[in-house]
């Protein structure tokens, strides 16, 4: 009995420490439309830009073209930071009047390949996803 109340400090210590633990800090987002002209149709195209911090080792975003699912990268800088503006997803201007629109933002402790490549390339480890939804936008 002795021995394992003696070990106990040793066993509590092994903790995993707080300062190690994955975190993802949005700071900024705003969401805001455009449109172009491709041939005779309209498209609306949907951005986020979004801005923060994050200890993961890769940080990525869906978004979505005209019914196709991708996903992109987001850098961060040497320290850790990130700013981007990413189009999430385009439409013909026809097809919603006006709506919200949402994403998925994910970051991971590791990577399992080098870069993302329409979304083969997912990270390891612990994640931390975070859904981001658009206020009412209107396309014009």
């Amino acid at each position: 009995m002795r021995f394992f109340v003696l070990l106990l400090p040793l066993i509590l210590g092994c903790k995993k420490d707080e300062s190690e633990k994955l975190a993802l800090n949005i700071s900024s987002t705003e969401w805001y439309t455009m449109t172009r002209t491709f041939n005779t149709t309209t498209f609306c195209e949907v951005h986020l830009k979004i801005s923060g911090n994050t200890n993961a080792e890769l940080l990525s975003i869906l978004t979505f073209g005209d019914g196709l699912k991708g996903c992109g990268e987001i850098k961060c800088d040497a320290n850790k930071n990130f700013s981007t503006d990413v189009m999430i997803r385009f439409f013909p201007i026809h097809a919603y009047p006006e709506r919200k629109f949402g994403t998925v933002l994910t970051a991971y402790t590791s990577r399992t390949k080098p870069e993302i490549v329409f979304c083969d390339a997912t990270g390891t480890g612990d994640t931390i996803v975070r859904q981001l939804e658009s206020p009412m936008l209107i396309c014009n």
